[in-house]
């Protein structure tokens, strides 16, 4: 790629990209930019701009280097991001978010991202699939780059996996109505959620069980409020790694991936399990209306899930609620887990969820955030040459083949593009954890 506009047709101006997020569909607007990072006291006035231009029917493209949880209010409100390519772009934020919200997220080269800074405050193309930016489009362009925008396999995968009445849960952020009747759950991580507020998930530690509370229910119970009854809502436990948000309190770890995180911060931090259970337990006191799941990740002993199970109990106790009122599922993410099943049962674990990366590193024994490229390959499920990873997915076979034997339900993290394999290999009775851009995707073919 180079900063050079391609002119096929003498008044179209186009620029080369490299999609990392194609999105929902091809996205067009006016283009602003960020060039420099986005103050979080300035968050909320700069997406209230966005918020009144998008009143007048403008769409709106992004160019800005970076992004962060803190920004997700003003990412909620663009169509696309257009960053400058890094090595760490497919896996930074940017992309995270645009998977989860079905954005498109675009890369240019340093020279062609700053070429594009004299274009702000004009209308763009961005055309993700045919990895180009139109300037200035016509009618004509809008409508061949959205003829290239066909349903993909995996799509229509996750449409018949809806109306056959598997369980989808969406990961995300900022809920939204479904308009389709099927088996859904919103999926939501508190870390994410703390800092889509302007908030440090590490303040949580500094912080007193009371300070805690308050700020865990006004978040968790704001986001409860945006989802229609009759979806189960999946509240998952704090899981920060010390890499992940700046300003860890936890000491340097040379391998945070499998470091002290998710219940394992419960024995140097007992107020954070005290002050989740109690936030959840009044959420649910609040919306009795609402299907509430609390979620424990990284499970590495018996003890983190009867220690959890204990306070998840005094807490609706406390409420004057029952035992059962809030459900309690566990994450599969460690080896451990399978040996774990008598004590899930007697926490009255309803449903196992995988965190398929964590599993795979686990199982692979490679860090995620190792640097060397031959090591990250073995972390896929697909090779370059579309061969599954069949050791790992027999593996998960004959796992999840167990847990539902022991009347668990199971739901698996995973891609879009890897549900085609993993409907393939795994139990029917499998759900899918996806981004809710992917799910939309699915939606949007079937009939309201």
């Amino acid at each position: 790629m180079n900063a050079r506009l391609h002119n096929p047709r003498g008044n179209i101006r186009e620029i080369p990209i490299h999609t990392i997020v194609a999105g929902m569909h091809v996205s067009s607007g006016v283009l602003l930019g960020l060039n420099a990072p986005l103050p979080a006291s300035q968050v909320a006035r700069f997406a209230l701009s966005l918020q009144r231009l998008r009143k007048h029917g403008k769409g709106i493209i992004l160019r800005c280097r970076e992004t962060f949880p803190y920004m997700i209010p003003v990412l909620s409100q663009v169509d696309g991001i257009i960053s400058p390519k890094t090595t760490v772009a497919a896996k930074g934020h940017a992309a995270e978010f645009c998977r989860e919200e079905g954005k498109s997220f675009v890369v240019a080269d340093e020279s062609t991202w700053g070429a594009l800074e004299r274009h702000e405050g004009e209308n763009i193309l961005v055309d993700s699939r045919g990895q180009k930016i139109v300037l200035a489009p016509d009618r004509r362009s809008v409508q061949k780059a959205a003829s290239g925008y066909a349903p993909l396999p995996e799509t229509l995968l996750i449409a018949d996996l809806i109306k056959s009445g598997r369980h989808l849960s969406l990961l995300s952020t900022i809920p939204e109505p479904i308009g389709f009747a099927g088996k859904f759950s919103y999926f939501c991580r508190q870390e994410q959620l703390i800092t889509s507020s302007g908030t440090s998930p590490w303040e949580l530690m500094q912080r007193s069980k009371e300070d805690c509370i308050e700020i865990l229910y006004t978040l968790w119970n704001e986001y409860v409020s945006g989802i229609q009854p009759g979806v189960e809502i999946i509240l998952r436990s704090l899981d920060a790694r010390s890499d992940e948000y700046p300003g860890s309190p936890l000491n340097h770890e040379h391998n945070p991936q499998l470091g002290d995180h998710g219940p394992s911060l419960f024995s140097s931090y007992p107020h954070l399990l005290e002050a989740e259970t109690a936030a959840i337990a009044k959420v649910k006191s609040d919306h009795s209306d609402k299907k509430i799941t609390y979620l424990l990740p990284f499970v590495r002993t018996a003890n983190e899930i009867g220690l959890a199970r204990k306070a998840l109990t005094d807490a609706l106790a406390d409420e004057s609620l029952p035992k059962d009122s809030i459900n309690f599922d566990v994450m599969f993410e460690t080896p451990s887990l399978p040996y774990l099943m008598d004590e899930m049962a007697a926490a009255n674990v309803k449903t196992i969820w995988i965190g398929t990366k964590d599993l795979l590193m686990s199982f692979i024994m490679v860090d995620r955030d190792n640097p060397n490229p031959e090591l990250q390959g073995y972390l896929k499920l697909l090779s370059d040459r579309g061969e599954p990873n069949l050791p790992f997915i027999e593996y998960l076979n004959e796992t999840v083949g167990r847990f539902i034997d022991r009347g668990f339900e199971v739901v698996m993290y995973s891609l879009a593009s890897e549900t085609p394999t993993f409907a393939k290999h795994l139990p029917t009775r499998v759900g899918f954890l996806l981004s809710k851009g992917a799910v939309k995707a699915a939606l949007s073919l079937l009939p309201d």
